[in-house]
């Protein structure tokens, strides 16, 4: 039997036949102050042998097609943004490559277009300095821009069980492209202490990664909300760190329920209510700890209480739960807040 096609009407992006086993992945998008929107995108699997690179993609008809624009070489796991919409900058930062590497800034002067200025930040490859992330967003809060990562501590670089979360960041006013504008945090490993002791079963890998910066409810204070590896616990949780700059420090805050915290989701705050809002994939099949067939809108006021509103996309193609919790994945979504008064979501 054949599988009928979705009909959730998305529009498409980039695509890559997957028989040659290479794939695209962990997005960015960002919308110029023209109206122009950027994507960003990976490729990866074991039929793409060539260095690690961004794919950079236009739409000038608000998303509803897109063109091919620009490489970004030795590039990878990055996420679009500018400082100052009302210039050309555009930033992309993440790593190096597929990771354990250094972490890595490139910039472009002419909206996207081309990328000449690249800059090592810190750390090198698979050695004692070197990270791993997502496409997370860049957080700018009171005059610094924070970007969360992962330190992935040698000797047995295990995925997960050996992160270690890192913050870096930088004034808004200095030289991104000059490492020395950029502080980062001392590594900070996930401690077993903070899981509960009623939780059972106990995790088999607990780790925390992909982390998203957050401005505090008090506008001042900044939070670093992390994925949180629970398997074969139940999953839905997510692990606050709390960022001391004074100490340059993360300390640990607590462990939440957030629906989808056991997957990459991005976390904003809307200017005008204060409210954090979230897209993510929240687990609904007891034991499916690697559930992304849902993708669901949900929000906090606080930052620790979610609540989960509305189901956004969800696989209609005819999969039964199992099959589509194993080929189906509404995953790595990035999105913004958008439009006149950010009422929209892009």
């Amino acid at each position: 039997t054949f599988l009928r096609d979705s009909t959730l009407g998305l529009t498409e992006i980039a695509w890559h036949w997957e028989k040659p086993q290479i794939f695209l992945g962990s997005p960015s998008i960002l919308r110029l102050k023209s109206g122009v929107l950027l994507a960003s995108a990976d490729r990866f699997g074991s039929g793409f042998l060539t260095e690690r690179n961004v794919s950079v993609y236009r739409s000038t008809d608000n998303g509803n097609t897109w063109s091919f624009q620009a490489w970004v070489k030795d590039q990878y796991w990055s996420n679009l943004f500018q400082v100052d919409p009302s210039t050309k900058e555009i930033f992309l930062l993440g790593t190096s490559r597929d990771g354990p590497a250094a972490i890595k800034i490139s910039k472009s002067l002419d909206n996207g277009l081309s990328w000449d200025e690249t800059t090592v930040l810190h750390g090198e490859i698979k050695g004692n300095s070197s990270y791993e992330t997502g496409p997370t967003p860049s957080l700018i809060s009171n005059g610094f821009i924070y970007r969360a990562m992962e330190r992935l501590a040698p000797p047995l670089f295990r995925w997960g069980v050996d992160y270690q979360a890192v913050c870096v960041y930088a004034k808004t006013t200095s030289d991104l492209m000059d490492k020395r504008s950029w502080t980062i945090t001392e590594p900070l490993p996930f401690n077993k202490s903070w899981i509960p002791s009623n939780w059972e079963p106990k995790p088999e890998a607990p780790g925390y990664l992909e982390g998203n910066m957050v401005e505090g409810p008090d506008g001042q204070s900044i939070y670093n909300v992390l994925r949180f590896n629970t398997r074969p616990y139940v999953g839905n949780k997510a692990i606050i760190l709390k960022l001391n700059q004074a100490e340059n420090i993360f300390e640990f805050d607590s462990i939440i329920d957030l629906p989808g915290g056991h997957t990459k989701f991005v976390i904003h705050r809307d200017a005008q209510t204060g409210i954090y809002v979230t897209l993510s994939n929240p687990q609904t099949v007891k034991n499916a700890t690697d559930q992304r067939n849902i993708l669901s809108l949900c929000s906090s006021k606080d930052l620790r209480n979610w609540m989960e509103h509305k189901v956004i996309l969800h696989d209609d193609t005819g999969f039964d739960m199992a099959d589509s919790i194993r080929y189906t994945g509404f995953h790595y979504v990035d999105w913004h807040f958008d439009g006149d008064n950010d009422e929209n979501i892009i």
